[in-house]
């Protein structure tokens, strides 16, 4: 209603100079020179009035009152006006018609007819009273009084009629558009409500749902989809699929192709990252996006997070390896240490005994050498199959880590270049464990950091408390990285890249688990590795007022298995 009263206010401006144009016409025709007073002032009248109205629609009165007044306003000036240009004979009786059609589309019917009566009654007066000469006609008009008024009867009544019959239609079509403007914003309604519903559904979905138009480009990207992938969707949307997840395209054709020959289901598995970099691993659903006439105008998208899936299975594989390696580990040990001992044993004795050259003695050295390594080989190799029983006691997490760091810190393999850094907090932060399989867990882990970087770097090791109490230690290297696959395999045993045995993360892996705690593994080629153990809150020790320096003793003796990487 306020958009039209202004558009009503802009009418009148326009019409007001519109008149200011005709007076500036009619100066050249003298004959008509009675007509600039009335039409300047009506100009005028016509200004003051939009002003004062732009004024009343900042106050509390209604609007629809405010039509009212503004269009018996109108009335009435373009009454003043037909009288001052001739009455009946005026040329400004259209306004009138003007008026009420304009009325049909802010008073609704009801208005339209009132204003009709209201210009018809004050039309009809100035008719009547001017042709019986009661009221005297406008200066420059010969009065009535001894002329023939049939002609000027007859040109009354049709205008009459005029003002009547665009009464009674504009009345009518205000009655319809009324019922069009309801049946509108039901219209308007019901699509919103069918919208929000819809929105609704697409926002409940736990699966991901995004939509695209045949080119790839982001339509509708759900709640669940910015939670799977981390995207935001007023950032994605607009963008290519393929830039989110890759190139899918060949995957999306294949399972539209498998819809229209009804061959497989249209599902297609993919990784991706996250919008922070981590890795994900999608299961996908493709649909075609079609319109009412069954055209085809895009894509839908639904996948579900895999990673999780995929990760369980993964630990199942691991167990079952674990499982068939545990059976033969014992039978394997026996197999391989009881002839090792002899033979190791058998070398001794030959070298005590026996007088040998330099190059025989080196080859002696080089059997024992060897043996030993075997016998480490061994050695990890039932830690990882059949690891040891947890004996927990409390443990002071900080030393037990800087206690680690320093035995890497007197090793050989760390040379000049390499820098360790170490962040752990001010307080005692206790934690229910097996003290020599957390202190494996952490040589194995400094070691492999260390070896990860050849060329120098540094190593920072963290221990933080997260806000639900779980503890978050990471051994952070800027050294060669991993690729995906290389990450994949890290906790696979029997895989080394340094040309150890290759149980090293294995076994830490297997630890970790039996202390109910998860390793994250965040690396790039070229760009460093992040290894970060999660200890639940489960696990850890309100330190008391005052701890017993017999009950927080750790042993400080070196690892008493140290896994070959």
């Amino acid at each position: 209603m306020v958009r039209k009263l202004h558009w009503l206010l802009i009418s009148r401006l326009v019409m007001a100079a519109g008149l200011l144009a005709i007076v500036w016409l009619t100066e050249r025709d003298k004959t008509q020179r009675s007509f600039i007073p009335v039409l300047v002032g009506v100009a005028v009248a016509t200004v003051v009035l939009a002003v004062v109205y732009l004024g009343l629609l900042r106050t509390r009165v209604a609007h629809k009152t405010q039509g009212y007044i503004q269009f018996s306003l109108d009335i009435c000036i373009v009454t003043w006006l037909v009288y001052r240009t001739g009455d009946v004979e005026s040329p400004f009786l259209a306004l009138y018609l003007v008026i009420i059609f304009a009325a049909c589309a802010l008073l609704g019917r009801t208005g339209v007819s009132l204003l009709g009566s209201l210009a018809a009654v004050l039309y009809v007066s100035i008719g009547v009273l001017t042709m019986a000469g009661v009221l005297p006609r406008a200066a420059g008009w010969a009065s009535y009084e001894g002329h023939e008024l049939s002609w000027t009867q007859f040109m009354f009544s049709l205008n009459l009629g005029a003002i009547s019959a665009v009464a009674i239609l504009s009345s009518h079509l205000a009655g319809r558009i009324r019922r069009s403007e309801t049946q509108l914003a039901s219209a308007t309604r019901d699509l919103a409500d069918y919208r929000l519903f819809n929105d609704r559904i697409i926002e409940s979905m736990r699966s991901g749902l995004v939509t695209t138009d045949l080119l790839g480009h982001i339509i509708t990207f759900n709640r669940a989809a910015e939670e799977i992938t981390g995207y935001r969707a007023g950032d994605v949307r607009g963008k290519q699929v393929f830039t989110i997840f890759g190139d899918i395209e060949k995957q999306i054709e294949a399972g539209l192709e498998s819809i229209r020959t009804r061959t497989r289901l249209p599902r297609f598995d993919i990784g991706c990252k996250t919008a922070e970099g981590g890795e994900l691993h999608l299961g996908f659903s493709v649909a075609p996006l079609v319109d009412e006439a069954e055209n085809s105008r895009g894509y839908v998208l639904t996948f579900q997070d895999l990673t999780e899936v995929m990760e369980l299975e993964r630990e199942v594989r691991r167990q079952e390896r674990l499982a068939a390696l545990g059976k033969m580990a014992a039978g394997l040990a026996h197999e391989i240490r009881n002839p090792l001992a002899s033979m190791r044993g058998s070398v001794q004795v030959l070298a005590s005994e026996l007088s040998f050259s330099q190059d025989q003695s080196q080859l002696m050295q080089i059997v024992l050498r060897e043996s030993d390594r075997l016998n480490r080989i061994v050695s990890d190799f039932l830690t990882y199959a059949r690891p040891p029983k947890i004996e927990r006691s409390v443990i002071e997490l900080a030393s037990l880590l800087s206690e680690t760091i320093a035995l890497l810190r007197n090793s050989p393999e760390l040379r000049p270049d390499h820098l360790i850094s170490e962040a752990y907090p001010d307080k005692s932060v206790l934690y229910q464990g097996d003290p020599n399989q957390m202190r494996q867990i952490f040589w194995n882990l400094a070691r492999n950091a260390i070896q990860a970087m050849p060329q120098g770097g540094e190593l920072s090791v963290t221990l933080e408390s997260r806000h639900r109490g779980d503890l978050i230690i990471a051994f952070t290297d800027t050294g060669q990285g991993m690729s995906r696959e290389q990450r994949e395999r890290l906790f696979e045993p029997f895989n080394s890249s340094s040309g150890g045995t290759g149980l090293g993360m294995a076994i830490v892996y297997q630890l970790v688990r039996d202390h109910n705690g998860k390793i994250l593994v965040e690396s790039e080629s070229g760009k460093g590795t992040r290894i970060a153990i999660r200890l639940p809150a489960s696990s850890r020790v309100v330190p008391e007022p005052a701890v017993s320096n017999e009950a927080s003793r750790i042993d400080s003796t070196p690892p008493a298995a140290v896994a070959n990487f």
